[in-house]
């Protein structure tokens, strides 16, 4: 995998931007993810994210924790998420890639996030920065990655005095078209509540088909 990624960066970083990979996603694919607290330092626990469904619109995913419970994320092909167990997002959460990719591009949206269960709906605007590009070395191998940093700033649509803002830095690999490193930071009412990174251990691909003669 390793000499893949050396393959395909080199013509990349040439180039101004990167274009969207071919997709290859396929069911049975998955990517498993140290997590780690960064308030205290510690390993809090290893997250495998299946994929259990393609479709033209949607890759359907299983996420399952290692220390007890099991998700559902739907995400459209560029890794925005649709839906969050009881979480929908309108038109998407934002967290995804707008390709091509490049440092210093900036994208802006607004969506509504949904509880299912409770009624509530929150109001939230992002702005995501590619900031920079960097070579990432995790115990799945060593990649180059664009690191992207998104600020999010939501509130409770019936209690405009609650807010939350949540910092998301993104390191994602387009050689494999998915991120290696993700740090979390969320506070709310300017007070930071938790501080989370996700790290890359494995990648899990079902066999390909043979290619037909």
């Amino acid at each position: 995998m390793v000499a893949g990624v050396a393959a395909f960066w080199p013509h990349a970083a040439v180039a101004q931007s990167v274009d969207r990979p071919k997709e290859d996603v396929q069911v049975g694919d998955a990517w498993v993810y140290d997590q780690k607290n960064e308030i205290t330092g510690l390993h809090t626990n290893t997250l495998t994210s299946l994929v259990t469904e393609v479709s033209p619109k949607e890759i359907v995913t299983s996420p399952f924790f290692e220390k007890g419970g099991r998700g559902f994320v739907v995400f459209d092909h560029d890794w925005n998420r649709l839906v969050n167990l009881n979480q929908k997002f309108n038109p998407s959460d934002g967290q995804g890639i707008r390709w091509p990719l490049a440092v210093g591009k900036e994208w802006k949206m607004e969506f509504i996030m949904s509880n299912t269960q409770t009624g509530a709906n929150f109001k939230n605007s992002s702005l995501a920065k590619v900031v920079a590009k960097e070579t990432i070395t995790t115990p799945a191998g060593t990649f180059e990655t664009f690191k992207i940093d998104r600020q999010v700033k939501g509130f409770n649509v019936k209690d405009p005095t609650r807010s939350t803002e949540t910092q998301f830095l993104m390191w994602f690999a387009p050689e494999i078209n998915h991120w290696v490193r993700r740090t979390i930071n969320v506070r709310v009412d300017k007070r930071l509540q938790d501080s989370t990174t996700d790290e890359l251990m494995e990648i899990k691909k079902k066999e390909r088909a043979a290619a037909p003669n």
